[in-house]
């Protein structure tokens, strides 16, 4: 489950502000404006905040670019077809631009404050990242580059662009945390309607909304999808919306727990394809029908993120 993501007042110093109610690194002198905070992380899972990194007291992000959607077209002429043939379409990387101050007190400060800054962006691999004044989406991003621009020898405006390379952004929270009041993952934008939703059911017959802007799709986009299901019997699942199903052949007892990740399944945390119909459940934007059949007292939950442009 994914925890907090922000910096906690009620535990430690105070955020940094543009004015002086408290000590520490909220020096008025240095900060013109609101600094933004901005939090990562590896896996989307455990989150670091810059504003909790010592080394990084006089770094501070006053803007970022919204990212845009990068849309791919293939096509196709046919000789006897009037225009042409759309072969196949897709979303590709994109870059997000954003703008840090760095301040020091004196040249060897300021040095050790960019060491800082290119230390908490740069490692091989991607991570995700969240911007404090859009806290409820996370990008995952490549750094690219830093581009200074020097104001003396202990001050520069550097801005880093980040590769967002998976062309999208998605929920900071699952769709089994998003209305946990403690982790504040919900906010308004987020295509969820005005009234009860749910993504557990103890019925036969239910229904899962997908608020994302595309469909949900473990097979060909590798999104993630967990579906968790209990009961007693041989279930058969069907997104009665998509025509997909899934079927278990095994026979399941209150005790265990299958787990379709993905195109994956598992009982009790063990691979068990083999007693699949190896069948595939994709979301479809907006409301998807679902039936479950074969299986008594049963209780079905779906775990995912939410995709936006």
């Amino acid at each position: 489950m994914t925890n907090k993501v922000f910096k906690d007042e009620t535990l430690q110093n105070p955020k940094p502000h543009a004015y002086g109610f408290s000590n520490g690194r909220d020096n008025p002198s240095r900060l013109p404006l609101d600094p933004i905070e901005v939090a990562i992380s590896d896996k989307g899972i455990d989150w670091t905040s810059y504003f909790d990194v010592e080394d990084m007291f006089g770094v501070h992000c006053y803007d970022w670019d919204i990212a845009q959607t990068n849309p791919v077209d293939n096509w196709q002429k046919i000789n006897t077809r009037d225009g042409q043939h759309l072969t196949s379409s897709s979303f590709d990387s994109r870059d997000i631009t954003s703008t840090w101050e760095v301040i020091g007190n004196s040249e060897a400060e300021f040095r050790m404050l960019y060491a800082a800054l290119h230390d908490f962006f740069m490692n091989r691999n991607g991570f995700w990242i969240v911007f404090g004044n859009e806290p409820s989406f996370k990008y995952r991003v490549k750094t690219k580059v830093f581009a200074p621009t020097y104001v003396n020898e202990r001050q520069a405006t550097i801005v880093i662009t980040f590769n967002n390379y998976t062309g999208m952004r998605e929920s900071v929270g699952t769709s089994l945390e998003i209305f946990d009041k403690e982790k504040s993952f919900f906010s308004y934008g987020m295509g969820i309607p005005n009234k009860d939703i749910s993504y557990e059911s103890k019925e036969e017959e239910f229904s899962i909304y997908n608020p994302s802007s595309v469909a949900i799709d473990p097979l060909v986009q590798h999104h993630v999808l967990k579906i968790h299901i209990r009961g007693s019997g041989s279930p058969t699942l069907t997104n009665k919306t998509t025509g997909e199903s899934f079927t278990y052949n095994r026979v399941l007892i209150p005790t265990d727990e299958l787990i379709l990740d993905g195109v994956d399944p598992y009982i009790n945390g063990n691979p068990d394809g083999i007693n699949s119909d190896h069948g595939t459940i994709t979301l479809a934007k907006g409301n998807n029908d679902f039936e479950i059949s074969g299986l008594s007292n049963s209780d079905i939950s779906f775990e995912f993120y939410f995709i936006y442009f």
